[in-house]
């Protein structure tokens, strides 16, 4: 993956500046961060399992049917 991919830099970019008081907003970075967790990884570790197309479609598979059960 370049070093300036889109995805890439998504992931590691932290925006300047203070929110407004109040309820902090739900940020894409912060869902990525708490969707990794439940599943034992982190933005350290994902790269490498993704690697791994095997490994990385069963944990997108087991994640959307939880998910739906859910619902």
């Amino acid at each position: 993956m370049l070093i300036d991919s889109i995805p890439r830099v998504a992931l590691r970019w932290t925006p300047q500046g203070k929110r407004n008081c109040g309820r902090p907003k739900e940020t894409w970075r912060r869902t990525v961060d708490r969707d990794l967790k439940t599943r034992s990884l982190t933005l350290q570790t994902a790269p490498a399992i993704a690697a791994d197309r095997t490994k990385w479609r069963y944990l997108a598979v087991a994640s959307s049917t939880r998910r739906r059960r859910k619902d």
